[in-house]
């Protein structure tokens, strides 16, 4: 089920929304991932914002990584849910301080900066 199908049927959230930053240098990377779409960003459904995902807007999450004592913040469309993602080449991002803040929390000492977007599907 798309996330504009959970839409419809009234499982509203309510996030951030953010931009999304592409090189098109190489062309896309993310195999039709959710960030190579004709949108205008992505909606950030854990961060408490007065926002809404919509088509322009598809849901995604902040996701904490651990690599042994390191730890790191990706982007996961909701679209991708329960599948194994990688990186595409593509990053999120939004000047609103809700964004670092959020990502501060996260990780446990500042940050600045865009996310990687983990929307690339292996099929």
């Amino acid at each position: 089920m798309s996330t504009i199908d959970k839409l419809d049927e009234g499982i509203k959230k309510m996030g951030l929304h953010i931009n999304i930053y592409r090189c098109n240098k190489y062309g896309d990377c993310t195999n039709d991932g959710v960030s190579s779409w004709d949108i205008k960003g992505l909606c950030i459904t854990n961060i408490d914002a007065p926002n809404s995902p919509s088509y322009d807007y598809p849901s995604a999450e902040l996701v904490l990584q651990q690599h042994g004592n390191r730890k790191t913040v990706k982007i996961v469309p909701t679209e991708t849910k329960g599948k194994y993602t990688m990186f595409g080449g593509n990053y999120g991002g939004i000047s609103d301080s809700r964004f670092s803040e959020t990502i501060e929390k996260m990780l446990g000492h500042a940050f600045y900066g865009a996310v990687p977007i983990h929307d690339r599907v292996e099929y």
